[in-house]
């Protein structure tokens, strides 16, 4: 008998199993998170950049120019007003 388990390399996203539902709340963090998300996603859509929340996490800023990464939301709100997006 052959053991077929296929293990992550370490520092991957979704590590924690098959449970990859990021759509619950589960603490008070979570919420207050989703709900910055939701708002920057929110003031940059008025100024017309499009904002794509990736598997990890990070995020995809669709500017006129050109597509920039950001490893988090810190680096993004930080970004945010160079757009004109206030805090």
């Amino acid at each position: 008998m052959t053991n077929n388990t296929i293990e992550k390399a370490p520092g991957a996203c979704d590590t924690e199993g098959f449970h990859t539902d990021t759509n619950y709340i589960d603490s008070a963090t979570c919420e207050c998170k989703s709900k910055a998300i939701s708002t920057i996603r929110a003031q940059l859509a008025l100024h017309g950049h499009e904002l794509t929340v990736m598997q990890c996490n990070d995020f995809l800023l669709h500017t006129c120019s050109k597509p920039r990464y950001f490893k988090d939301l810190d680096t993004l709100q930080a970004f945010a007003p160079r757009l004109g997006v206030s805090k």
